[in-house]
């Protein structure tokens, strides 16, 4: 499927909340991985209806059982496929033909194996397809609900600390396509006491994805946070679509995407049969959809406690407070990288301050300094007036104070009532804590950090969601349509090509001077994308010798090469001046269309300066991606050159975006932008 169902992914509550589940190959010893599903189930107290298929046994684990799926009373909601992969095939078939609606296969050995394992992964999702059953895996490790207690799943994670190694329920759901790593993002989330509502690994994604989960948890009551550990981004129209959803369903996303450079590509398509996609336009298309990326699965479990907190900011203004002239450094230093505001605090408010502290810095973030470390109502009260300042996020640096039993006992009450007083405002704490004191802490709504640069980067990345979250619904893009005559539709568009004439002589380049009053002569043919490369290009002629001259140079060239372009052609175009882009579409076959903008001209391959943006957008994000370009800092003037008329280009990408989805790749290079709007050099249609 490459886009959304919603009536399929719907069908994800079935995973979770299940009223009946098989589990075929379930075993008697709980520690092997038939048996481990049936035996969560009975500790989680799970209250639908089990019914193991064991060939031999009539009961397991205390649990009637049944011999083959065909004898089970009713067709279960869910089957869990926990045999052998050489068994698979036989009993999947079997529970499509007893009616199963959702299958989990947990047997490796397909796909990710090479073309003779895909060709058995293929089998298995006609099985699925023709029994109209969805399937999990194979390769996964199932599905994981605390909140009703399912629980498919063959990992050992609920064996830690003496078999207590549960999450408390909560709001964060997670959807993993590495097992592995998704529980140990479970056990991470339970060793930072952040509660788990739904837990799903997709494996090899043949038939349900990661974007699938996305969309689900999107709507799903129980999930407030929904964290991605992802390695295939090869169904990208699709996944563009879940992360819709849950842009307008504020529910944020934050995303582990990994296989970012070719080599990673390799080892993902070794892992879960992944495709390797452009890292860069993935990132592009992150941040258009408010994605909050991670580079880590530590960094992931800060970011996503800084989500669960309930508060998801659009403004950048922090108040921020400290116990150490270092911590403020360090918030400072973040902040200042990452675009978050520290507005300067009110001289009044200042003067209060003092009476209580005279050491206190006359900045933000506020510096507490040494009588802090032992008074913690300088602590605690600092902490509360930086929440009076109402700035949208406030980032408190706390040390080990709540480490030390005497300053922990009256600390943590004081942090414990800071939320409820502030319910629409962030509180991020960065500090060493115990784990029950950061447990209780969590669970109020406040953001717990071990370091004050973690949690400035938190905010700011939970800033730049909130704004996504922002922007009005995404319409989508009309259907296709043939494209007659581009250089006419893309001058509808705001992007209008420069005049040419053709150049057969001398006497032409002369006409085309007088015509133009200064031009560039080009070589131009069929096949030919690199102009500049050969020496194929004159610019700035503004007199008859220097165009004489220059014409006779490309009769030259074209001399030269012709052999390789034996059509080749010279034009006049009028000179141009301004600021140089590269702009286009790229009809990307897992994304769809999207707008390319780059820093043009001959440098833009050697910058490799680009961005790409999601069609269709609006004014917003076209600024965004501008901003993203380095030559984006010239549009209004650099350095004594004279500004240009930007917004054109914000209208020109914006109009493009809409019309992208009929429009073939291609890319103008060099796209002046004037100060009397965008004109087109070049352009090479890609398809």
């Amino acid at each position: 499927m490459l886009q959304l169902d919603p009536h399929e992914y719907a069908k994800l509550k079935l995973c979770f909340s299940p009223e009946s589940a098989a589990i075929i190959g379930a075993s008697a010893d709980p520690r092997k991985f038939g048996g481990r599903a049936l035996k969560f189930c009975l500790e989680r107290e799970y209250g639908g209806r089990l019914y193991p298929v064991n060939a031999k046994n009539r009961v397991v684990q205390g649990v009637k059982a049944y011999r083959h799926v065909s004898e089970l009373p009713e067709a279960p909601d869910i089957a869990v496929i926990a045999v052998p992969a050489p068994f698979v095939r036989d009993s999947l078939e079997a529970a499509g033909e007893k009616g199963a609606q959702i299958a989990i296969v947990y047997g490796a050995q397909f796909a990710e194996a090479g073309e003779a394992g895909k060709e058995k992964q293929d089998e298995l999702l006609g099985i699925a397809r023709r029994s109209g059953m969805r399937m999990i895996g194979p390769n996964c490790m199932g599905v994981i609900s605390l909140s009703t207690g399912f629980v498919a799943s063959f990992t050992s994670a609920p064996e830690h600390h003496g078999g207590e190694g549960w999450p408390d329920p909560g709001t964060i759901s997670v959807a993993s396509q590495s097992g592995a790593v998704g529980i140990q993002m479970f056990a991470q989330l339970r060793d930072r006491g952040l509660g788990l509502a739904n837990w799903i690994s997709t494996g090899n994604q043949a038939d349900i994805d990661v974007a699938d989960a996305i969309a689900y948890f999107a709507g799903d009551p129980e999930t407030r946070t929904i964290a991605v550990y992802l390695e295939d981004a090869g169904r990208g129209l699709k996944l563009t679509q879940a992360l819709e959803i849950a842009r307008q369903a504020r529910k944020p996303v934050v995303a582990l995407k990994v296989g970012t450079t070719p080599l990673g590509g390799k080892a993902a398509r070794g892992h879960t049969a992944s495709m390797y996609a452009e890292d860069r336009l993935v990132g592009d298309v992150f941040d258009q959809f408010g994605v909050i990326r991670a580079d880590s699965i530590t960094e992931l479990i800060d970011l996503v406690s800084a989500c669960d907190a309930g508060v998801i900011p659009s403004s950048g203004r922090v108040a921020a407070i400290s116990v150490s002239g270092g911590g403020a450094v360090m918030i400072s230093d973040a902040a200042s990288k990452h675009g978050l505001e520290l507005p300067e605090y009110p001289a009044d408010a200042l003067d209060d301050l003092k009476k209580t502290n005279p050491f206190v810095n006359d900045r933000n973030p506020i510096d507490i300094s040494a009588p802090s470390m032992s008074d913690m109502s300088i602590t605690g009260g600092h902490l509360k007036w930086g929440l009076e300042r109402g700035e949208p996020s406030m980032i408190g640096y706390i040390s080990h104070v709540p480490m030390v039993p005497r300053t922990r006992r009256e600390i943590i009450p004081q942090l414990l009532g800071f939320r409820s007083d502030h319910s629409d405002q962030l509180i991020a704490i960065a500090a060493n804590m115990l784990p029950g004191d950061r447990k209780q802490l969590v669970a109020s709504g406040v953001a717990v950090f071990e370091d004050p640069i973690a949690a400035t980067v938190a905010v700011a990345q939970l800033v730049n969601a909130g704004k996504a979250h922002d922007k009005p619904a995404r319409v989508p893009s009309g259907p296709e349509e043939p494209v007659a005559d581009l250089r006419e539709r893309l001058a509808g568009l705001g992007l209008p090509l420069a005049e040419e004439r053709a150049v057969r002589s001398p006497d032409d380049a002369l006409a085309a001077l007088s015509e133009f009053g200064a031009i560039s002569l080009k070589l131009n043919g069929a096949g030919l994308d690199h102009k500049t490369e050969i020496d194929g290009v004159r610019t700035g002629l503004t007199d008859p010798d220097a165009a004489r001259k220059a014409f006779e140079h490309l009769q030259g060239v074209a001399a030269n090469v012709g052999p390789e372009q034996p059509h080749l052609g010279i034009i006049a175009q009028p000179h141009l001046e301004g600021v140089e882009f590269l702009v286009g579409v790229r009809r990307d076959p897992s994304f769809g269309p999207l707008v390319v903008l780059g820093t043009g001209g001959p440098l833009s391959e050697l910058f490799n300066d680009m961005a790409y943006a999601k069609a269709p957008f609006g004014e917003a994000e076209a600024e965004s991606t501008i901003g993203k370009v380095k030559a984006g800092r010239m549009l209004s003037g650099w350095r004594g050159t004279v500004p240009v008329d930007g917004r054109s280009l914000v209208r020109s990408l914006v109009a493009l975006s809409n019309a992208a989805p009929s429009l073939p790749s291609f890319e103008i290079n060099p796209a002046f932008v004037t100060r009397n709007g965008v004109v087109g050099a070049d352009l090479l249609v890609v398809d």
